[in-house]
């Protein structure tokens, strides 16, 4: 099937499924404002057609694929992990400005994933939210950790990560950054108290490969731990 066809499966699927998604009154970009990406003719087509919500919907998914590395029509060159994350973040965002949780993963993701950290992407995204998408504190509260993280404040980084990844707002994936901080610390009892609340959280599947890993890396620090000469 050609990609437009299952666009407009999907969306007319999703409209049939469920209520379409309430949303904040915002100001929709025009589609000249979208990133170019190799699906510019479905999200065109969906927004000419009023399902606009819907082709936001289906952005992030793809969004979410490209992150799992399941998007063949975008792929990242050698060396430049997550190097589309930004415009496949705003692009979800333009769709629909009052999708915060665009801005909230694509700015996680570029900020603080080890081997990806690249702030200036992250600031640009963020700063587009509150733009955007007024009134939505954590976009703020992300920028202040962000600062944080460049100049090495780690205890202010960590008091307001903790506030952040609690937030039903913010992506899960906060919880996992919260989660290595403590590991970075050495504080293995809360890393591990996190990655089991995750495993605990069907909503939170996504992260169960890596919770599970985790929690096997942490245990093992904690025994070594205990063993360790004077610990006895």
């Amino acid at each position: 099937m050609k990609p437009l066809l299952i666009a407009g499966l999907g969306a007319a699927l999703a409209l049939a499924a469920r209520p379409a998604l309430e949303r904040g009154a915002r100001a929709f970009p025009p589609l000249s404002e979208l990133p170019p990406t190799p699906f510019s003719l479905q999200d065109a087509a969906l927004a000419s057609a009023g399902m606009r919500a819907c082709a936001a919907d289906l952005a992030w998914i793809q969004l979410l694929q490209y992150a799992a590395g399941g998007l063949p029509e975008v792929e990242d060159a050698p060396g430049r992990l997550y190097e589309h994350m930004k415009p496949l973040s705003l692009r979800v965002a333009r769709l629909d400005p009052s999708f915060h949780r665009a801005y909230l993963y694509g700015a996680g993701t570029l900020g603080w994933l080890r081997n990806t950290a690249r702030t200036g992407e992250a600031v640009d995204i963020l700063e587009e939210g509150i733009r955007r998408d007024p009134g939505q504190p954590l976009y703020s509260e992300y920028l202040a950790a962000l600062a944080y993280t460049k100049n090495g404040d780690d205890a202010r980084l960590v008091a307001l990560l903790e506030s952040i990844a609690n937030d039903p707002k913010s992506p899960i994936e906060m919880k996992a950054i919260l989660a290595n901080m403590y590991k970075q610390r050495g504080d293995y009892p809360r890393a591990l108290a996190l990655w089991d609340e995750m495993l605990g959280n069907e909503a939170e599947a996504r992260e169960w490969p890596r919770a599970r890993v985790q929690e096997a890396d942490l245990r093992r620090l904690m025994k070594e731990r205990r063993s360790a000469p004077g610990r006895q």
